[in-house]
């Protein structure tokens, strides 16, 4: 009977992260749905550095195999836009990372799942810092959240540079991601 696995591998999981054997943990959640969900239950890990990994692993399992991600959006998504929110650098860019990918590789489900996130990235359109700003607008804009516009239209002219943990996102001006936004909307 050893080879049933019975209850949470989130122990596994967070031992293999403070080891820092990423790949491993990757592994392991692609090939074990124990295992992935013990990863998906470290988001809510008091210490934000096992927050910041496990968000880290998490998206290096959506580029890699995303698709086994996708049963597990509706609980993944919404913690993840709201770790954006977290003063911890490296919890933060994760999380923008993270909700990027999940937005972009699932845009059906991403847009199911619209209104359960809206309220947290239209708050951080109003009170975040440029470079949050600069996140809420790409993932308005990519989910063609209407609501957004007269947020991304106050912004247009804001020539305050952001840098962003995605390709081409770096030293950009904040108002040209809101015409960017605006453009998708």
């Amino acid at each position: 009977m050893a080879f049933l696995s019975f209850g949470s591998k989130k122990g596994k999981i967070k031992k293999l992260i403070e080891e820092e054997h990423f790949d491993e943990a990757v592994a392991l959640a692609i090939k074990d749905k124990k295992a992935l969900e013990g990863l998906i239950e470290l988001l809510d890990d008091n210490m934000p550095g096992i927050r910041g990994d496990a968000l880290l692993i998490l998206g290096m399992i959506a580029q890699q195999n995303g698709e086994v991600l996708g049963p597990h959006i509706e609980k993944i998504l919404p913690k993840a836009v709201e770790l954006t929110k977290n003063r911890n650098p490296y919890v933060k860019e994760n999380a923008m990372v993270l909700s990027r990918e999940l937005v972009l590789r699932f845009p059906t489900k991403a847009s199911a799942l619209k209104n359960t996130i809206l309220n947290d990235l239209i708050d951080e359109l109003k009170e975040g810092d440029k470079n949050t700003k600069a996140f809420a607008l790409i993932m308005l804009g990519e989910l063609k959240a209407e609501e957004a516009r007269p947020y991304a239209e106050e912004l247009v002219d804001v020539e305050d540079k952001v840098i962003l943990p995605f390709e081409g996102k770096k030293w950009v001006p904040l108002g040209q991601i809101a015409r960017e936004t605006l453009e998708k909307l």
